[in-house]
Order: structure tokens, then sequence, then C-alpha cells
């Protein structure tokens, strides 16, 4: 049923690809896993039948090569690098993405793209490396936040200790969020949230207590140009405050 949707030639290429994502999911599932090695790096990628394999080159090279419509390729073609990615073929993934982001207009998502297949194969200087060229280019005010947190987040993780860039990243957004009237609100606060919560697991047990400071006091003049009765107000206020515990 899978290939009869992959080739049905009435279905959005985007439809035809995501049968396709389904088929190799169900083919890695059957396929004998690989073994981790002790080298710290991510395990790789059941290896699939050579056919299937095949299916999966001839269709995301048919998609890059045939797609005029930007908004289509936009769509298309990430669904096909992750496709690629999925089948155990990230560096031809890491190719499609790259020949993309000149056509693309909005790069950052393929550029997120190059972070996942950069993680996923505990590549961490090249993962944080595209995470920040995301960020520095995505665009609207919501989206750098959203870019922003993203960019935060994946630092934390993967390099806890570089606390200069962490901090430097956090104050860049705050600086960001200090220009947007919403910044606390809904997508916006979203975001920041993401990044309190992620802060806040980071000075765990005061590990960065001097940084997270330096973080707070910035903070505190932004939520203090607004308005006591705002409700953006206490979101700002407690945004890199642990939650109070409930008493009984």
């Amino acid at each position: 049923a899978l290939k009869r949707l992959e080739a049905d030639a009435t279905l959005s290429r985007a439809d035809r690809m995501s049968a396709l994502i389904a088929q190799v999911g169900m083919a890695r599932i059957d396929a004998p896993k690989p073994v981790a090695g002790k080298t710290g790096k991510a395990a790789a990628r059941p290896t699939l039948p050579d056919a299937l394999l095949a299916d999966v080159r001839e269709h995301t090279a048919r998609a890059d090569r045939e797609i005029t419509d930007g908004y289509e390729r936009q769509a298309v073609i990430t669904a096909a690098a992750y496709l690629l990615e999925e089948s155990g073929l990230g560096a031809e993934s890491d190719a499609l993405l790259k020949a993309n982001l000149a056509k693309s207009h909005s790069p950052y998502y393929l550029m997120s793209e190059l972070a996942g297949n950069a993680k996923s194969r505990g590549d961490t200087a090249e993962a944080l490396h595209w995470y920040e060229e995301a960020f520095s280019k995505s665009e609207g005010p919501a989206t750098r936040l959203q870019w922003g947190a993203s960019y935060i987040n994946a630092m934390v993780e993967l390099a806890p200790e570089d606390e200069a860039r962490i901090e430097r990243a956090a104050q860049q957004l705050l600086t960001e969020a200090a220009a947007l009237p919403d910044a606390f609100y809904e997508r916006s606060g979203r975001s920041l949230q993401r990044v309190g919560t992620k802060l806040q697991g980071w000075n765990k047990g005061g590990a960065h207590t001097a940084s997270v400071k330096r973080l707070q006091g910035q903070l505190d003049g932004i939520c203090n140009a607004l308005d006591a009765a705002d409700p953006k107000r206490a979101n700002c206020e407690t945004l890199l405050k642990p939650a109070q515990k409930k008493t009984a």
C-alpha cells in the first residue's frame, strides 16, 4: 500500500515522500541493528535493502531536480533530507541541504536540520556551528526567539562547560526580547520559558551562579520596564527562578 502511494502521481510530492519515509521506517524495524562502538559516537543506522536505498536516492534526486516552486521546495527538500538521514545516508542528506541553502527563502530551517544530522552522528562542534548559523540567519522577532532558544538549548545539552558562549547567546536573546512588546506572551513566551528552564537546569547546584546572576540582572531591567499589572511581567520575573514548591 505504501509503495502504491509513493507512485501515485495524483498525490503531492510531499505526500509521496511521506509514503517513502514510512517504508523506510518499517524497513528499519526489520533490519539488523548495528552495535554501538566505544567512541562515544552514535550508532550507525541499520543497513537497509539496496533496492529501497536506490528508491530513496532516485526519489530525492528527482524532487531536487524538478521542483521549481520555492515553497514546495522548502517543504519537500527538508523531508527528503530527513528521508536520506533515516535511511543511513547522512552524508547525502547533508549534501542535499547544503546545495539548497542558497535556493531557500528560509535557509535557517535547513541549517537546523544540518545541526540535527551532526548531533545524531555525535559531531558536537558541527552541530553547534549549524545551530548558531540557523539563529544568525533566522528572520522575524518570534522566529528569532524560537531559533535562539534552540541554539541555547543545544549548547547547554552538548557543551555545558562553554559558559561564556552560553551566556553571550542568552544575553543576545534577552536584548532582542526587550525590544518586543509580546516577548513574554504566547509563542515568544514559550520560547523564552524553554530557555529559562534549560538555564535553571544548567545552574543546578550553583554550577554557573555568576553567569546566571548577570543574566538575571539584565532580565530585571527588562521586567521592571513592564507595567506592574501586566501579566507578562510575572512571566518575565519568574523566567530564571525555579518554580516555588507547593506546600501541603
